[in-house]
Formats: structure tokens, C-alpha cells, sequence
């Protein structure tokens, strides 16, 4: 198996302050409109350059190589018709696919299949059988030998049990990375699982000098058990609820992809892409009146037994495991590395690795990645709209564009911080970047009108040569049974390939997940076992699709910084750039 890695006033003054405060109000409402108008100008005007650059429906929307397999070959007709609305059963809390077309339901088979993980031969593994990162090593191979820029590097790693056995399964998430801490640089490896406690990990080496190895066990294969449980039984262990009012009444009642049916529920299944998600049915208020969605707290009690003992800060919880002999090798110059680039394009499918950090720059195996300042962004953004769809570390990137773009101005929209939707502009270079969240399941405060489904808006988006979109959705999944991801995945990669065939010039963007910080309870909700699944098939989905990627997971992995959900700003920033590369891959 092999994975990747005051008073009161004077009536005078009260008066004059009436006064003044109408006249406050009447110029606020003008500069708005104002404001308003300059807005509907820009948008008119970027329209109208898109209007101008589409180009008509003679290119395919996937890259040259692309193949549909055997089970995508009606899904290639499809695209060309109208969407094709799913179907919804009744069953609430039933988890098959629920797409009318075929294809899609035998792509979540293999999907499922693909990702199967193996896991230990007992229902419930003694602890003190349990993997031990501690008595656990990895060794180089041959590291007596003389090795060059561009060679293979390989690792074996042996697992043991707190006990001092060997381990006579596989099933361990390792995390593996390169690195030499003087020159800020840093790589990852391939792990193939061998079955039977050991495994091997493939490294490239791409820079000069001494580099340091470094193996972490993220969780034992028992850890995982527990973790795969909670997702497939407890898709309620994050909760999520919504307020409904009518004039002076309102209630809260809880909401979710799957609600036990203990009482009458709303449907707000999304009739466009057969999205699934209910709340109970106030007792008093019709479901019409919902006012918004929100995070209701994550349930308590969810481990049985000991299982706790397997998900264990400083003993089995993203530990290290240390060599069992030297630690590093030295690495000389090669002649033959270092060959030119070519810049970024469109439709390829990552490999792994797919690139590297030196001096703090994360340098592309396969495409040449540019670093974009103030006036390079602008000059790549001009005249543009950009689309930023989905979790908050998408909004990252927004944050970093409207902090390090002076022209680039936030209308205030009034909406929450975490979801908005957000508005930025640059009137005088005719820019335009804008975010909006993925809808439920999320676990901000958003308001019904802002809830809108990704593979909708795409729908709706008149794209071109000027339009950009970036889009990633995974760490609000991590909860949930695969099955619901794939499904999302499924209508946003329909909507992407219905607006490729309208526009095949408009850039679309994947971001990948990125690694995070892990606790005993924290990786109950949120862990990187269960966002590694989702990347894999995030990548798997979208392999041939016309559109480029940002490697988040390996930029996180690879870095010497601590994991986070959001990634500090260095980090960010080679996520930007490496957009760019991709938008503007021509920029000097």
C-alpha cells in the first residue's frame, strides 16, 4: 500500500445633533451609492473583457491526455446537457450515493476501495500490543554510499509494540520528510506499507549537503481503528443547529446531513445537486423561517473503553521515530539536476513529490514557480475576477491579497468573518477577488441567504479568459462518512467541467488540505488521517481534469514550522506564489 504523503442633551443641542445626524445619513447613503455604481461599473467593464476573450466551444475542457475510463464515457455526454438533477431517497441517515448516473455510483465504489485501509487483525488490540514509536526505528539504506542532487534515497522503518515485538501488521500513519535546517529546506517521502510492521519510504534528493531524515508516527494502526469507527457510526459527533423566528417567536433546533427521525423534520436538501441536510422541525414555526446555520458543539463520550489510550499526546500521537544509525547523509552537486522548467500549466496530475522547499521557497518538481510581489500580483490579477470557494484556509489567501495589496480595497459587506461572503477591489486596475464558504456541513455562523452550495455558484458564473477560481473543501468533511465528500466532489467537478466546456479559458484552481496540530480530543473532530483520506481522493477525481493544483499537504509537511490548520504566512505566501504561477505562469 502506498500513500503520500453619557447625559442628556440641551434640547438645542439635541436638535443641531438631529440635525447633523440627517445630514451624516443623507451623505451616507450617497457615498454608498456612489460606491454602488463605481462597483456595477467594474463588474460591466470585466464582463465585458470576458465577453470579448471567451473563446467558443473548440477546445476540450481536460488536457490533451485526458482519457475518460471506461465508467466516465456516458458522464462525457452528460456534461454537454443539462445538469442532471440526483435524486433523493428518503432514507435520511442511508449513506449510498444517491446520484442518478451510474458512473458516479461505481466511481464511489472504487474510491471506497481505494482508500481501504488496513487495519489491525483484532477488534480490540491490548495496548501493550499496540505500536510503540519509542521501541520503533527506521534505517538508511546504503547510507555508507557517495550520493548526488536528483538520487533516490531510501528508508526502511520497523515497528514495534510497547513490549519490544515486532508488529506483525501494517496500518501505521507515517509522516515522513527530508530536510536541512541551515538552508530552510525540505522534502517529503512516499510510505509503502509492507503489511507486516515494516515499511519503506522513497525520498528525492534535491539539494546539496548534509540531509537530516525524519519519520513521525501520526497514529498507530490501532489509533486509526478508533478514528474509522468514529467517522462511519458517529457522523453526529459535531453537531450543528439553526435558528427559526417569526416576528417575537424563535427556536434552535439541531440539523445535519443525518438526523435520527425521533421527530418531524425540515428538508433542506438542495434541489439543484441533491445536497442532503434536515433540521428538526420547530414545534411552533414553519421550516421557511430559518434564519441562518451554525456549529452546535461536538458530542462528549464517544470512545469505548481504552480507546483512548491509542490517541495519546507524547506517547502514540504524532511522535517521532528515531533511526536506529545515522541519521543523515551528505549529498554533492550533480551536474545533471537543476535543468530549466517549464512554466506551470494546466491538467496535470500531481506526483509525489511534487516539489520542495530551499531558502524557504517552495520550488515545483515539474513547473517553474515565480515570486510574485506588490506590483507582480497586480500586474497578474489586472483586469480580473477572482473566485475564492471554500474553507477557511482558502480565505487564508484572501486575507494575504487584500493585507499585502494596497490597491486592493474590502468593501464591507457586513457579513461573519468566517464564512462572508468577502468583496475586495482594485478600481483603478480593475480588480476583483471575492470568497464565500462552502455550504453545511461548517462549522461558522452563516446566514441562510449566504448559504450557497460551490458546484451552484460555478453554475452561475459567467467565466472567461478574466476569470480565476480557486476552490478547496475538506476539513468540515472529516466528520462524516467518505461517501458525503465524494458526493460533494462529485457535483463541484460536474459544475467545473460544464463551465470548462462554456469557457475553456477560464483558470480553475484546486487547493489540496493542508496538515494540522493534533490532540487526544481534538482529533476525535478533526485529524490528519481522515484529511489525508480525503485529499487522496480529492486528487484522484480530478486527474485529467483541465485545471491545476496548489500541493498544500506537502508545502505543510515539508516545512519545518509546526502543523496548523492555518498555515503561518510564509507558508501562505508559496501557496500564492505558486498560484500565480499557474494564473499568470508567463510573469517575469
Amino acid at each position: 500500500m502506498v500513500y503520500d504523503m453619557g447625559a442628556p442633551s440641551p434640547t438645542g443641542m439635541g436638535e443641531r445633533l438631529t440635525k447633523m445626524s440627517y445630514s451624516f445619513a443623507k451623505y451616507r447613503i450617497l457615498f454608498t451609492l456612489v460606491v454602488t455604481i463605481a462597483i456595477l461599473i467594474l463588474i460591466m467593464n470585466i464582463h465585458h473583457m470576458q465577453d470579448t476573450h471567451s473563446t467558443t466551444l473548440k477546445t476540450a475542457p481536460y488536457s490533451k491526455d485526458f482519457a475518460f475510463p471506461r465508467s466516465y464515457q456516458s458522464l462525457k455526454q452528460k456534461i454537454q446537457m443539462k445538469k442532471v438533477v440526483a435524486t433523493v431517497k428518503p432514507m435520511i441517515c442511508h449513506y449510498q450515493n444517491q446520484s442518478s448516473v451510474p458512473e458516479e455510483r461505481s466511481e464511489e465504489m472504487f474510491l471506497l476501495k481505494m482508500i481501504e485501509w488496513p487495519m489491525p487483525p483484532q477488534a480490540r488490540t491490548p495496548f501493550m500490543n499496540s505500536t510503540d514509536p519509542k521501541h520503533s526505528h527506521f534505517l538508511i539504506l546504503n547510507s555508507q554510499n557517495t550520493f548526488h542532487v536528483g538520487d533516490q534515497l531510501q528508508v526502511m522503518v520497523h515497528m514495534y509494540d510497547f513490549s519490544g515485538n515486532p508488529k506483525q501488521y501494517g496500518g501505521d500513519y507515517l509522516q515522513a520528510r527530508i530536510h536541512t535546517p541551515e538552508l530552510k529546506a525540505g522534502s517529503v517521502g512516499t510510505v509503502v506499507d509492507y503489511l507486516n510492521g515494516s515499511y519503506k519510504i522513497n525520498f528525492t534528493l534535491f539539494w546539496p549537503g548534509k540531509v537530516e531524515v525524519s519519520v513521525t508516527l501520526v497514529h498507530p494502526s490501532e489509533g486509526i481503528q478508533v478514528l474509522q469507527r468514529l467517522r462511519d457510526e458517529r457522523p453526529d459527533k459535531v453537531y450543528f443547529k439553526s435558528l427559526f423566528r417569526s416576528g417575537s417567536v424563535q427556536e434552535t433546533t439541531m440539523c445535519s446531513v443525518c438526523l435520527p427521525e425521533t421527530a418531524p423534520l425540515c428538508n433542506f436538501t438542495d434541489l439543484k445537486t441533491g445536497e442532503r441536510w434536515f433540521c428538526y422541525k420547530p414545534k411552533k414555526l414553519p421550516c421557511t423561517t430559518r434564519l441562518n446555520h451554525a456549529k452546535g458543539g461536538y458530542k462528549k463520550g464517544l470512545l469505548k473503553g481504552a480507546e483512548g489510550r491509542f490517541l495519546t499526546s507524547k506517547v502514540n500521537l504524532q511522535q517521532p521515530v528515531l533511526p536506529s544509525g545515522p541519521g543523515f547523509v551528505n549529498v554533492k552537486a550533480s551536474t545533471h539536476a537543476g535543468a530549466n522548467l517549464r512554466r506551470c500549466v494546466r491538467g496535470k496530475s500531481l506526483a509525489s513529490p511534487s516539489g520542495f522547499y530551499y531558502q524557504d521557497q517552495w520550488m515545483s518538481a515539474t513547473c517553474n514557480i515565480h515570486r510574485f510581489n506588490t506590483p507582480n500580483i497586480t500586474a497578474c490579477l489586472r483586469k480580473k475576477i477572482v473566485h475564492f470557494f471554500g474553507d477557511s484556509t482558502i480565505r487564508q489567501w484572501f486575507e494575504y491579497l487584500t493585507k499585502f495589496q494596497p490597491g486592493l480595497k474590502r468593501f464591507p459587506l457586513g457579513n461573519n468573518e468566517n464564512t462572508g461572503p468577502h468583496l475586495a477591489i482594485d478600481m483603478k486596475n480593475q480588480i476583483m477577488v471575492k470568497y464565500h464558504c462552502h455550504a453545511p456541513p461548517i462549522r461558522f455562523y452563516i446566514e441562510t441567504p449566504n448559504m450557497l452550495y460551490i458546484a451552484n455558484a460555478l453554475d452561475g458564473i459567467k467565466a472567461g479568459k478574466n476569470t480565476i477560481i480557486a476552490i478547496t473543501l475538506w476539513s468540515h468533511f472529516g466528520t462524516f462518512p467518505v461517501e458525503i465528500y465524494i458526493r460533494r466532489i462529485q457535483n463541484i467537478r460536474r459544475s467545473i467541467l460544464l463551465l470548462l466546456n462554456r469557457n475553456p479559458d477560464t483558470q480553475i484552481v484546486m487547493k489540496t488540505a493542508n496538515v494540522q496540530a493534533l490532540t487526544p480530543e481534538g482529533s476525535l473532530y478533526n485529524n490528519n488521517w481522515d484529511s489525508f483520506q480525503l485529499d487522496v481522493v480529492l486528487r484522484k477525481m480530478f486527474k485529467g481534469i483541465n485545471v491545476s493544483f496548489v500541493d498544500a499537504w506537502e508545502m505543510t509537511v515539508a516545512h519545518y514550522l509546526p502543523h496548523e490548520l492555518h498555515p503561518q504566512q510564509i507558508i501562505i505566501k508559496n501557496e500564492i506564489d505558486t498560484f500565480l504561477s499557474h494564473v499568470c505562469p508567463f510573469a517575469k
